[in-house]
């Protein structure tokens, strides 16, 4: 991959390259300055649920996750468990999470910030596939945890 001094419209995945590639997407973000951390303004269910980009730079990665706007209820989370291992079974690209503790569930994908340049569009892509999988299975997953949905049936309905 060529380096940022070799393509400069390639970029290491640094809070102030996110920063930067936030403006040039004209997003709506609020930043963390202390702990360089970004979250893109963004609605899932009627609810705020942003699209947070955390860069690892110890481990020479990038996380971005948006959660899930609902708290799954203690006795659904291992419904919600269930449901989100069958969706990670088939995953290309991220992975579910359920915090048992909390009830949070997200989504999240991380990729390698190490020696690694990225381009606006190759850092689009993977935001979009973020944003996308929550927003595609925001309601089932809320079906399962707050309805009582069965999860095996209510993921092949959808």
């Amino acid at each position: 991959m060529a380096s940022e001094t070799e393509d400069p419209k390639r970029f290491s995945l640094t809070f102030e390259h996110l920063v930067a590639w936030c403006d040039r997407q004209q997003y709506t973000y609020r930043s963390n300055v202390e702990l360089r951390q970004l979250a893109i303004d963004y609605t899932i269910l009627g609810q705020p649920a942003p699209l947070l980009l955390l860069p690892q730079p110890d481990r020479g990665m990038l996380m971005l996750l948006v959660r899930l706007p609902v708290v799954v209820p203690a006795g659904r989370r291992m419904a919600l468990i269930d449901a989100t291992s069958q969706l990670n079974g088939t995953s290309y690209m991220g992975t579910w999470v359920v915090n048992r503790d909390t009830g949070e569930v997200l989504f999240r994908v991380t990729l390698p910030a190490l020696d690694n340049a990225y381009s606006d569009a190759g850092l689009l892509h993977a935001a979009r596939v973020v944003v996308g999988t929550v927003e595609r299975l925001a309601a089932t997953l809320k079906a399962i945890a707050v309805d009582g949905a069965d999860p095996t049936a209510a993921l092949a309905a959808s």
